[in-house]
């Protein structure tokens, strides 16, 4: 290889039972009452506490009451049936490009024993990943009688070319009793041959050969040489072999042959599980004049953010080299460099195609590329006598996903049994640029949707998908009293997807860090804020979590920021805040060994012992805190530690910046003058300094109040809450609505019997 629980139903109905299809977990027609199938024991029997049997028959009497005439019926006789057993390993045992031929051994009738006579096989198959599997949906069903450990075999055709299909296997007794489960079969189609495979080089101890991509595109490829034909022509001789996981490059060259030597080549496309299907066998011949070798090992690292591409590769050693020739086009390219021409940068060659590089080292850059445009290249070694090597060629297009939709909201109907979800429509990609191709699945084919049943660590489950066109979607709620946890994807057509907001049937959104724990969450009282008509900017918005990891290091653990987008020009909202400090800013730190450590920690465990500072997890509510960039400076929100969830959570009215830091704690209300927004205030209504903040440590979320009396004692103003952080009062020079006088002024906070004081400077 190359490259890298049944149920069975009494039924009180008088309606005949006919033989129909059905299978453990689901009611006969009319049932009321149910047998798991986890109740079984081994060979079928019913285990021990329920008083029933498989294979048997039940009856019941129902009494009933009507306009006051009693009457009694009998059910009659149902039968309890066991399930046929579970296929339980699925194989491949042949491929081709059209073709699984796909085995699996026999269970037995009860799942354990006995034969299967007149019974039924039902076989589904997908290529989609997400495809939902049932033993009531199958693409196809036929009779069969089965002794367990037989060996079973079924062909699946009319597949395409390397691709995925997913298959499982259900087996169903006489009566269509079908089994509930069955193994995964995952097998990949063979890929197309390359196409027009061609030598597109010959030298003295190694040859090239160069093709087109099959249809059905290719995830690799493999040349094979042997100069015995692969033993056809007499046995024993070496095989040379050069290989590629990149499905885009169309170029490969086998090394090390000798000169002037016939050898048999035969090209093969790799599939995605790395099958091979080999083609036609060309014979070559080395050459005895040595040229310049092809560059090897040739890399791409896209960045469609930046709108460029860089390759890098290694150059073989070979007599006087000049470097490497790079050609691009927007087409295919059709000319080769010719021998004895002395190319130059930005030369164009007949087919359009542009010299990038003349002389290029080990590396290229190419900026400026478009998105969802294809580009090609071809990389050629020269020497000092502008003789040029056979190429080495790929293709690049940048691609960027589709935008995060923006005003996410949900809500239950009054019933409590379905949710709507509902969300902006995506024009645009993630950094905000219009799609060049607005309609077209390239750059948005379908919204998905998915579902979890908790926002920390979620274990995201695909619900349902909705066309490009669409702005919302209703679902089932399967349980009106547990909480569910909805995200929507925007995809284009190759699958790619950027970060999404998250919303729960509560109506609370949230945006979630990549560690999957540290979060922003938006009430659902202010959930409205990310619709156009309830923020400032007048657009949908989307709120992002990103870690930022350069931050860490010393005192800072964590770094989180949390940004509003707004859509569909991807622009940051500029000093969004809320009214009042609504905001749950959650963020997680790490623990190794029972200590605190940075976030991403990945020393080994001995060397906590010198890691500074050093905090024990049971310390970490008296040694962490939460600071806030304000625009200038980290300054301390404090925030409250949750150990048991290794936590630290702020309410804030504002985004942005938050860090978790070493920090010492007291055990209740505290506060110094440096947890001052500033000592000096001049409320002239600039922004500058016109009121001041006082931002208390407060961790057992103690009542405080706080007021400004002048020098001689004498009552000024009551401090106000403030309206941006939680534990916070705000004074903003003022008195009765009217600014004080200038002068020193004394706060006064009070808190939990303790009172805080120190003095104020008001300039007018």
């Amino acid at each position: 290889m190359y490259g890298h629980g049944g149920k069975i139903f009494l039924s009180s109905a008088l309606a005949a039972v006919f033989a129909s299809a059905a299978f453990a977990g689901f009611p006969m027609s009319g049932g009321d009452a149910a047998v798991r199938r986890n109740v079984v024991a081994s060979g079928g029997a019913i285990a021990s506490g329920t008083g029933l049997s498989l294979n048997c028959a039940l009856a019941e009497a129902v009494v009933s009451t009507f306009s006051g005439a009693g009457f009694k019926f009998s059910s009659g006789l149902l039968s309890i049936s066991a399930q046929p057993g579970t296929v339980i390993s699925i194989t491949s045992v042949s491929k081709a490009t059209g073709t699984l031929e796909l085995a699996w051994i026999a269970p037995g009738l009860d799942g354990f024993l006995g034969a299967v006579n007149g019974g039924y096989y039902r076989i589904d198959s997908s290529s989609e990943p997400a495809h939902v599997f049932d033993p009531t949906v199958f693409i196809a069903e036929f009779s069969t009688s089965v002794t367990p450990g037989d060996l079973q075999a079924y062909v699946l055709g009319g597949l395409q070319p390397n691709t995925t299909y997913y298959t499982r296997v259900y087996l169903a007794d006489s009566r269509k009793m079908v089994a509930e489960r069955s193994a995964p079969g995952d097998e990949s189609t063979l890929a197309n041959l390359p196409v027009s495979p061609a030598v597109s080089g010959v030298y003295s101890s190694s040859v090239s050969f160069v093709w087109s991509i099959p249809p059905g595109d290719a995830e690799g490829y493999a040349l094979d040489a042997s100069s015995t034909s692969f033993g056809s022509l007499f046995p024993g001789g070496l095989i040379y072999s050069s290989a590629t996981d990149q499905g885009l490059q169309l170029t490969l060259t086998v090394t090390g042959l000798a000169p002037l030597t016939s050898y048999y080549f035969r090209l093969a496309s790799l599939n995605w599980q790395q099958d091979v299907n080999f083609g036609t066998i060309m014979l070559v011949r080395t050459l005895e004049a040595p040229v310049p070798l092809p560059i090897e090992g040739l890399a791409s690292l896209p960045n469609a953010l930046a709108r460029s591409v860089l390759f890098n590769w290694s150059n073989p050693v070979y007599a006087d080299p000049m470097g490497v020739l790079v050609q691009m086009s927007t087409a295919p390219i059709i000319q080769t460099a010719a021998n004895g021409t002395d190319y130059h940068d930005g030369d164009l060659m007949a087919d359009g195609a542009v010299i990038l590089s003349s002389a290029a080292a080990a590396e290229q850059v190419h900026t400026g590329l478009l998105l969802n445009s294809t580009y090609y290249y071809r990389f050629s070694s020269r020497n000092t006598a502008h003789a040029y090597s056979v190429f080495v060629s790929t293709e690049c297009m940048l691609d960027l996903p589709p935008m995060s939709p923006g005003g996410l909201q949900a809500s239950l109907n009054p019933a409590r049994t379905e949710v709507a979800l509902s969300w902006s429509g995506v024009v645009s990609n993630h950094d905000g640029s219009n799609f060049r191709f607005a309609g077209e699945p390239l750059e948005l084919s379908r919204y998905d949707i998915y579902r979890a049943t908790g926002v920390i660590n979620p274990v995201w489950t695909f619900v349902a998908s909705t066309a490009a066109s669409s702005t919302g979607v209703v679902l089932p709620v399967s349980d009106p009293d547990i909480p569910c946890y909805y995200k929507v994807s925007a995809l284009d057509s190759r699958g790619e997807v950027a970060d999404s907001m998250v919303v729960d049937t509560g109506r609370n959104l949230y945006a979630v860090a990549p560690d999957m724990v540290s979060r922003i969450k938006i009430p659902s009282e202010m959930a409205r804020v990310v619709t156009p008509g309830g923020n400032s900017a007048g657009n949908p918005l989307f709120f992002a979590a990103r870690e930022n990891a350069g931050d860490v290091g010393g005192k800072v653990l964590k770094s989180v920021e949390f940004i509003p987008f707004q859509a569909p020009s991807g622009v940051e909202v500029a000093n969004f805040r809320l009214d009042t400090p609504d905001l749950d800013i959650i963020l997680r730190y790490d623990a190794v060994n029972g200590q605190v450590v940075p976030s991403g920690f990945t020393a080994s465990a001995a060397s906590l012992s010198s890691f500074k500072p050093s905090i024990a997890t049971e310390e970490a509510a008296s040694s962490l805190g939460a600071f806030w960039f304000n625009g200038r400076e980290y300054v301390k929100v404090f925030g409250k530690v949750d150990p048991e969830s290794q936590t630290v959570t702020v309410r804030s009215a504002m985004p942005g910046k938050y860090q978790i830091r070493s920090l010492a704690r007291s055990s209740g209300v505290n506060f110094d003058v440096s947890q001052m927004s500033t000592k000096v205030i001049t409320p002239n209504n600039d922004t500058i300094n016109d009121s001041v903040i006082f931002t208390l440590e407060n961790p057992r979320a103690s009542a405080f109040s706080g007021k400004i009396y002048d020098l001689k004692g004498a009552f000024v103003a009551e401090m106000l809450l403030g309206t941006a952080l939680a534990d916070t009062l705000e004074w903003n020079g003022r008195a009765g609505g009217s600014v004080v006088p200038r002068g020193v002024y004394v706060y006064q906070i009070t808190a939990e019997g303790k009172t805080f004081t120190g003095t104020i400077v008001v300039i007018r």
